[in-house]
């Protein structure tokens, strides 16, 4: 089986047989004798490209997750022997891992909390333990502004960079894993009735997929995006990076990288327009004129989010509004709407997008509660005169206010 030493293609085919056998229920003991040469010469890209493979033969996202997780656990020594991404700091990868090493700082602290709760009997102490316990779960919410950057800054720019990018959708999913399950161990630590059984395996399951998740950043994803994406892409990430923010680490200081690159036509999405020379460019409505800089302001005034999608289901537009609802950046811009949502999730925008280019729907409502507010999000399919679809546009609206009004109001206040 010495083939597999030098021949790529070969020992990626044998991963991927593995995975898919070992999902599908094949004995593990059995698969490894098999595949031993291919496990112990595995690279991080090999990785990549295996869990790609498996996302495109529809393997149900649950069952991958768990195939992965035992997976990895037999290439855990074949994946230690390879390098983590060697940066400065001040990388946008180095930063993530800087998040990383703040995350697991929190998360040793609280392992002895939760061992506590489990020992204590005393109400009142098991009630102090369990509050400081439920403070330090919140606070690990923090976190999301890693996750965050991750899906609408990093996942685009490498999806445009590395064409076997849908790995990403699984760490996507497992980021929801986390939001869920903090979520609800958030809820049970501060229930009137104590559920030790249930808490516990909720600690559990989130310490599991945080760490996880650190672990493949660290070992598979970030050495293939470090030689996959050019140096002018990361400190543009950066550059993006602050309207989300970080998370643990004080903010810091956008530093170039010292390598040149050539910018290639991919590289460009998502570029400001230069305003200076272009502010001023006339647009003939037919209701009437405004410049270009007037139009941005009327766009990014109205108190709501607008998204726009083209004919070919790529995001075209987005307004930048004060306050906004969900995380936007430029990295988005030309990127499917398909990959612009979790797995578990985007049939129903594939529906929603079928039904416009079918013609059986014009529009549609969803309404959420987020953050104690009440949250309006419409889509309005766009038909030229000719009544072709041109694509779709997401227009999210806090009504919270505006569901409380009665009455008149004719006088200004």
């Amino acid at each position: 089986m010495s083939e597999f030493i030098n021949n790529n293609q070969a020992r990626v085919d044998s991963l991927y047989d593995f995975c898919f056998q070992l999902i599908k229920g094949a004995k593990g003991t059995d698969l490894i004798k098999k595949h031993q040469s291919a496990i112990d010469q595995l690279t991080p890209n090999d990785i990549v490209l295996v869990v790609h493979r498996l996302v495109e033969a529809n393997v149900p996202m649950e069952d991958l997750k768990l195939g992965i997780n035992k997976a990895l656990n037999v290439f855990h020594k074949a994946i230690q022997n390879h390098p983590k991404a060697q940066v400065s700091p001040k990388h946008f990868l180095g930063i993530m891992m800087q998040e990383n090493d703040e995350l697991d700082t929190r998360l040793k602290e609280i392992k002895p909390l939760a061992k506590s709760i489990n020992s204590l009997k005393d109400g009142k102490e098991l009630a102090a333990e369990m509050s400081l316990l439920k403070s330090k779960i919140q606070a690990l919410s923090e976190m999301d502004k890693h996750y965050q950057r991750k899906e609408n800054i990093f996942f685009p720019y490498f999806e445009n960079q590395f064409p076997e990018y849908k790995c990403l959708g699984v760490m996507w999913s497992i980021h929801d894993d986390i939001r869920r399950v903090q979520k609800q161990l958030v809820t049970e630590l501060q229930s009137s009735f104590i559920d030790l059984k249930l808490i516990n395996k909720l600690l559990g399951d989130l310490f599991f997929f945080m760490y996880a998740i650190i672990s493949r950043e660290e070992y598979l994803l970030f050495p293939v995006a470090v030689n996959a994406v050019s140096d002018e892409l990361w400190d543009e990430m950066n550059k993006q990076s602050y309207e989300i923010g970080f998370s643990f680490i004080e903010t810091p200081e956008i530093v170039k990288t010292n390598k040149k690159s050539v910018k290639k036509e991919s590289d460009m999405k998502g570029e400001e327009l230069d305003m200076d020379q272009l502010g001023d460019t006339v647009l003939n409505f037919e209701t009437g004129l405004m410049t270009l800089k007037q139009a941005m302001m009327l766009f990014n005034h109205l108190p709501v989010d607008i998204t726009m999608i083209d004919e070919n289901d790529r995001v075209c537009f987005f307004s930048n509004p004060k306050e906004r609802f969900f995380p936007r950046s430029k990295a988005i811009i030309g990127r499917t709407v398909q990959n612009c949502h979790p797995p578990e999730s985007v049939h129903v925008v594939v529906d929603l997008v079928n039904a416009f280019k079918s013609g059986e729907k014009d529009s549609e409502s969803f309404w959420i509660q987020m953050k104690g507010r009440f949250i309006l999000i419409q889509y309005f399919a766009l038909r030229d005169e000719d009544n072709a679809y041109k694509g779709c546009i997401e227009v999210g609206q806090d009504i919270t206010d505006i569901r409380k009004l009665d009455g008149e109001k004719r006088l200004m206040d």
